[in-house]
């Protein structure tokens, strides 16, 4: 494993019976990144985090984290490791200040008092509540406040918005932009709130049906997508669709509603002048506009979603 890489996976694979949830799986989480790991419902996503955490074995492939195989991280591996999920196990009868309590005695000399007093005062969360009376987004914020006061190494977040209002995820994008800026730290969160992971990550890998399909820098996986809106003489939708056939580099061409019949949108993928140019040349095109486009845009491409096309 790099020296740079808190997480690093190569060919994970995992099975439940005869199913395989995941297909030989890449992955990089390295060290002052933030990196999200990006799909829809049901494709992998919490397998792969609790083969990262070592709660799951994988059944192929080899995986690296916090210098170790997960699956024998020890006390030493753990206390350098925060997760943070949707989950609880917490008694419902206790208090949140006996909880933390036992989470300052659980973490030892890595637990932050001044933060974790900062980051209650944030999140406003009350000591003397029983967590069980906690509404489902106070519980987020607890959780927050347990997985970021021991100043983790690795912070893993799986879904660390849900039950947030727009204040309190306002504070949690503070709070991972400053766990990051730590030297030797690396987060990996796992998200649907595709605005604040363009607003955060650093890095992004898109799973789809178990497979890691695009995996790379935000800047360069925004780099590599585009649209172009390509304006058509004579007969050139024809020749349009001939050409996108045939140039590798473009994904499909999409027929906007809203659009005179001479104009067209194309995805590219692996954008370059020279596909851009062979593009004009094979298919007629009178005009050709191109824009970059969005983390969002790139996920429904890649992930198969459906959103409407922007010029």
């Amino acid at each position: 494993m790099g020296e740079d890489a808190l997480v690093e996976l190569s060919g994970v694979a995992k099975w439940w019976g005869r199913e395989q949830v995941l297909r030989a799986v890449d992955l990089t989480a390295p060290r002052g990144a933030v990196t999200a790991l990006l799909g829809r419902n049901g494709c992998g996503k919490s397998t792969l985090v609790r083969i990262v955490t070592g709660l799951l074995a994988r059944d192929a492939g080899a995986a690296r984290v916090l210098g170790v195989d997960p699956e024998a991280l020890g006390p030493d591996e753990r206390e350098r490791l925060a997760v943070v999920s949707d989950a609880s196990t917490a008694w419902a009868g206790a208090r949140v200040k006996d909880e933390l309590t036992l989470q300052r005695r659980l973490r030892g000399p890595r637990w932050d008092e001044a933060r974790a007093a900062e980051l209650l005062a944030r999140f406003e969360v009350p000591l003397d509540k029983r967590l069980g009376s906690l509404s489902k987004g106070m519980q987020a914020r607890l959780r927050l406040v347990i997985g970021l006061a021991p100043d983790p190494e690795l912070l893993v977040l799986d879904e660390p918005a849900l039950g947030l209002d727009l204040f309190a995820r306002q504070d949690l994008l503070e709070a991972v932009i400053d766990t990051v800026s730590r030297p030797g730290r690396a987060v990996l969160v796992v998200s649907h709130l595709l605005d604040d992971v363009e607003r955060i990550a650093d890095r992004v890998a898109f799973l789809r049906q178990g497979e890691v399909t695009v995996h790379g820098a935000v800047d360069d996986v925004r780099a590599r997508f585009r649209r172009a809106r390509v304006v058509l003489g004579p007969g050139g939708a024809a020749a349009l669709e001939r050409a996108a056939t045939g140039l590798l580099g473009v994904r499909r061409v999409v027929a906007d509603p809203g659009d005179p019949p001479g104009e067209r949108v194309v995805v590219l993928d692996d954008h370059s002048d020279d596909l851009l140019a062979a593009l004009e040349a094979e298919a007629g095109v009178e005009r050709l506009e191109v824009r970059r486009m969005t983390l969002r845009e790139v996920y429904f491409e890649v992930l198969g979603g459906r959103e409407e096309v922007a010029a």
